[in-house]
């Protein structure tokens, strides 16, 4: 199988990296050519800088399209209607309406991912097994922190320039938090939440924190900054009779670990579990798997689509709600 890779940046690397064995990357395409070159030696696949030539390269089978988010909907849209097998980086589309150009052209003959890779973290995973066995009972509520300090020039960069990204911070770490609440609880139908400037000088926002409830009652809150001086992860999520604790995400983030806090029958103080996660962060190798498994076995679904609609729906009804 051939796959390209549009985007030659970080994200594009991870994903170079853990490729299945039996993939071939064939093409890196990248308008900066520099870029462009410097991949190519590290991962011995030709160059292009013309993202159009490569969606309609008849020998290509699969793009994966890791750019800024301008050009995520744009691309996808194109590969798709050529019949590629597409993996789209998050948030899948700069907006919801961008997202909804790719759904419809999306004829479900083809695989179509976006790569929300959270899901795919041991501990993200553990706490989905738990949750879903029921041994607790039902999620009451989830509260949820996310949050990174940037660098020198940080408002100067792609992310904080609306044209290219479409949001800031909401969009940007945001939507991992809303992704990770779909996936552990029903969709949530109301939404209340505020976005401001509190350090970077930009039109975007750098701060976003915001409340989701669902129609059984479950509420989750949650918060992601970039004004968040030492990295910082940490998913809560409260059963019945016990609590979830997820701390980390590996790298700067810290070392993941899940904590496990079971109530007791005359409740008090609950007994307390831990599990460490000690391996390296490969929650990119194992959803790159699962896009090339779901090529190989011929699964076409277009729920990817209905999650990423979900999720952006939650941002744009933020965005319109706003009010500092």
């Amino acid at each position: 199988m051939n796959v390209a890779i549009v985007g030659a940046g970080l994200i594009g690397r991870k994903r170079a990296r853990v490729l299945p064995k039996g993939v071939n990357l064939t093409t890196v395409c990248d308008v900066n050519l520099n870029k462009a070159q410097h991949f190519a030696r590290d991962f011995k696949c030709k160059i292009e800088t013309d993202w159009r030539k490569v969606v309609k390269d008849s020998k290509i089978d699969a793009v994966i399209i890791s750019t800024t988010n301008k050009f995520l909907s744009p691309i996808a849209v194109e590969a798709t209607l050529h019949g590629k097998h597409v993996l789209v980086e998050k948030p899948g589309a700069k907006n919801l309406n961008e997202l909804n150009k790719i759904a419809k052209v999306f004829s479900g003959k083809s695989v179509l991912m976006f790569g929300y890779n959270h899901r795919y973290h041991p501990g993200i995973k553990m706490a989905k097994k738990i949750i879903d066995s029921k041994k607790y009972g039902q999620v009451l509520f989830m509260r949820a922190k996310y949050g990174h300090g940037g660098r020198l020039g940080y408002e100067k960069e792609w992310r904080f320039d609306k044209d290219l990204s479409g949001g800031g911070e909401l969009l940007d770490q945001g939507t991992h938090l809303i992704d990770l609440v779909n996936y552990f609880c029903d969709e949530m139908t109301q939404v209340l939440g505020v976005t401001g400037n509190l350090f970077w000088k930009s039109k975007l926002e750098d701060s976003a924190f915001f409340i989701l409830k669902n129609k059984k009652g479950t509420i989750a809150q949650l918060s992601a900054t970039c004004v968040e001086w030492k990295n910082l992860f940490c998913f809560e999520v409260m059963l019945q009779t016990a609590k979830i604790q997820i701390d980390g995400l590996g790298g700067s983030y810290g070392r993941e670990k899940l904590t496990l806090y079971k109530m007791k029958p005359a409740m008090g103080q609950p007994d307390v579990k831990e599990y460490i996660f000690e391996e390296k962060d490969n929650s990119w190798k194992l959803e790159t798997q699962e896009f090339f498994t779901r090529i190989k076995k011929k699964i076409y679904s277009d729920r990817a689509i209905k999650d990423v609609r979900y999720v952006l729906s939650i941002v744009d009804k933020l965005y319109k709600k706003n009010s500092l």
